[in-house]
């Protein structure tokens, strides 16, 4: 049994309440700025409380086009003594990578993007990290115009700890199936939420089908990008979400169009979309664990669904940009500070993903972990779809596009 209860009209207008449009996530180019283009830069708390974290702020900075740099700021940035990495806002704080600032006694460089599109466009046009943090489903294009070179896993100190399944998808090695060429850090889950107090849903009605359902018309919101996307491809009874088929997409896309009919509108930040599930104002919405989590956290009754289809799962990490360097061996000792465990641990508490290294689990408490929906990941990675290199990504994209173009 499903049903709604009315809830204040409030409007959720968070597209302008933080400076970064989104923020920290992966993920995919899914959110054109960013996420995936990621989101992943949200407040820690709700915008709606008016305050701003400072990996927000500077997600900001990131977004407008500004490079930020915090190793020591009387330098310039990649200098020849000194690892650039070019990454999500966020990653910069001691506490990520710790274990290189005690060997080198400070931080590397760093430089924020706000996408990953717009980091490959970027380094395409002659700028020139040590190290570049993306996503596993973005990592081909970087690989087939040469832009990246394999790992040496043997360098790695917590390579034997990375989860197995995360070690061997496409995207962390090579299409050639043999070299790695991007070394996991960070992971999340992609479903739906929906507040638990304004509609009734069991656990065993959770489908993905519900994001097409019109009894939530006016009331239902979706992220303007491919993560949407997939999620209507599994409500419709596509079975690979990933890699589909020219008559899928046309499916995909008629009941894009149907669904565009039932939003209030399309998400572009994690603060817009917190917002509007802690006023009421949206009831159901696709989502990643950190923002249930912060609505949980919040006092706000929201579940994430697990979907009877599969939830869906990024997967992002660090790459090695350009030829042989000398300051390969700082790249490494960074890689090796990111995947320490008190790392990961720092990354699961302070901003809701998943790490690789399955030993942070041990540092990280149960109620956390169940808050997050990731406390058996081999589990989940066994029935979620992991997004790899898909065949189509682009015409995902464009379709998206169109829908929300109104055509």
């Amino acid at each position: 049994m499903i049903t709604t209860d009315t809830a204040p009209a409030l409007t959720a207008d968070g597209k302008n309440s933080d400076v970064a449009r989104a923020g920290l996530a992966c993920r995919d180019d899914s959110l054109q700025s960013p996420k995936h283009e990621g989101a992943r830069g949200q407040s820690s708390t709700l915008a709606s409380l008016g305050r701003l974290t400072r990996r927000g702020f500077i997600s900001g900075l990131a977004g407008a086009g500004l490079v930020v740099g915090h190793g020591s700021g009387r330098r310039a940035l990649g200098a020849d003594d000194e690892l650039l990495v070019f990454s999500w806002s966020g990653y910069e704080v001691p506490e990520m990578h710790q274990p290189y600032i005690d060997k080198h006694g400070r931080a590397p460089d760093f430089a924020f993007m706000a996408g990953s599109t717009e980091a490959f466009t970027k380094v395409q046009a002659g700028f020139n990290p040590d190290l570049v943090h993306t996503c596993a489903s973005d990592a081909y294009r970087w690989w087939d115009a040469g832009r990246v070179r394999p790992i040496d896993v043997s360098r790695l100190d917590h390579w034997d700890s990375v989860f197995p399944r995360l070690q061997e998808m496409p995207g962390v090695v090579a299409p050639d199936g043999e070299s790695v060429i991007l070394v996991p850090v960070d992971w999340g889950n992609i479903s739906f939420c929906y507040r638990t107090d304004l509609v009734d849903i069991s656990p065993e009605e959770e489908s993905w089908q519900l994001m097409l359902d019109p009894r939530f018309a006016g009331r239902m919101s979706a992220s303007n990008g491919v993560d949407n996307f997939r999620g209507v491809a599994l409500a419709i009874g596509v079975e690979d979400p990933i890699n589909m088929t020219e008559e899928d997409l046309d499916n995909v896309k008629e009941a894009l169009v149907g669904q565009r009919d039932l939003l209030n509108f399309y998400w572009e930040s994690s603060t817009q979309l917190t917002q509007s599930l802690a006023t009421g104002d949206v009831v159901i919405a696709d989502c990643w664990n950190e923002h249930s989590a912060t609505l949980v956290s919040e006092g706000i009754p929201v579940r994430m669904a697990n979907p009877k289809e599969g939830m869906l799962t990024w997967v992002c990490g660090l790459m090695l940009v350009g030829e042989d360097s000398e300051k390969d061996d700082l790249a490494y000792d960074y890689m090796n500070a990111i995947l320490a465990p008190d790392s990961g641990a720092f990354l699961v508490d302070s901003y809701g993903y998943g790490h690789s290294n399955r030993s942070t689990l041990d540092r990280v408490s149960s109620e956390r972990l169940d808050e997050l929906g990731i406390s058996t990941p081999d589990e989940m990675f066994a029935r979620t779809f992991l997004s790899v290199p898909g065949q189509n990504f682009v015409e995902m994209e464009r379709i998206v596009a169109e829908v929300q173009a109104g055509l």
